[in-house]
């Protein structure tokens, strides 16, 4: 059945910059954004069909990278080969859950430029709205948040750790985790697309990130090492997640709170910078 002439959105394309409208800008990414959902989910989709197609452990290749990178750094405290320092909780679980956290953080770093680079194609050939892949890729990261707490649960029941009522707010705070990374990925978007250095490097970073995030030991308490752990947005968290999960504290919710609204404002900026850069990068890689 053909839809009224006059049901049919009208929208008026312009060389005048958006930003000098910012309410219709806003508008239209908002709509663009819901209208993307059922792509959106039609790419997710196949990303994890890709993802897996040839692969015969599947999802477990979500738990092996955090179980062998535990099970390394407890055989090295365990034998001092190395001196990671006393943890509040059983070290394992420390550095599993620490582990878990990192994975999801990386994922929602890389994912918004994978996912766009595999739209690429299709966003050159047909006007898709831009921000499908960016939904799919948070809700690739979703799926894989929801496996890790499953596993992290269990490492919980293995460990003889009580349950808290503060578990109830680790969602909320790993999606907060999301967000932050997810905001990274979509400012470093247009440049990964353009140069392939941009995705070898950010890989490399966040390997030294990793180090510089208590994860395998816990927070330093020595200047200058101190900072550096203290100016990492991911550290607050981290701690936050993992105090609790297993300690049953939240030790400073008003400081989370405001973390978690500086996060969300960066991501609401970050994905304008998205909608903005992405036509003149499509228009770059199709010429």
């Amino acid at each position: 059945m053909t839809r009224p002439e006059n049901d049919l959105e009208e929208r008026v394309y312009s060389s005048e910059s958006p930003l000098r409208h910012p309410v219709d800008f806003m508008r239209l990414a908002w709509l663009d954004l819901l209208n993307s959902r059922d792509l959106a989910w039609r790419l997710f989709l196949r990303e994890n069909q890709q993802r897996y197609r040839q692969s015969a452990l599947g999802l477990l290749w979500v738990v092996i990278p955090p179980l062998v990178t535990t099970a390394i750094f407890v055989f090295l405290n365990d034998k001092s080969i190395l001196n990671l320092g006393k943890t509040d909780i059983p070290y394992p679980i420390y550095v599993m859950l620490g582990t878990l956290l990192w994975q999801i953080f990386t994922e929602s770093v890389l994912a918004p430029m994978a996912l766009f680079e595999s739209c690429v194609p299709i966003m050159i050939k047909i006007n898709m709205p831009r921000e499908a892949p960016v939904l799919a890729a948070m809700g690739q990261v979703l799926f894989l948040s929801a496996l890790q707490l499953v596993m992290a649960g269990g490492a919980m029941l293995y460990f003889a750790i009580p349950w808290h009522w503060t578990i109830v707010l680790v969602p909320f705070m790993i999606l907060i985790l999301i967000t932050l990374g997810a905001a990274i990925g979509l400012i470093l978007v247009p440049f990964a697309a353009l140069y392939k250095d941009v995705k070898e490097g950010i890989a490399i970073l966040l390997r030294l990130a990793f180090f510089m995030t208590p994860i395998v030991y816990p927070p330093p308490q020595s200047w200058p090492y101190s900072l550096i752990v203290q100016l990492n947005p991911v550290t607050p968290i981290l701690q936050a997640i993992r105090d609790c999960m297993v300690r049953g504290q939240w030790t400073d919710p008003q400081g989370f709170l405001l973390l978690s609204v500086a996060i969300v404002t960066v991501f609401m900026f970050s994905l304008m910078f998205y909608r903005l850069a992405v036509p003149i990068i499509l228009e770059r890689l199709g010429a």
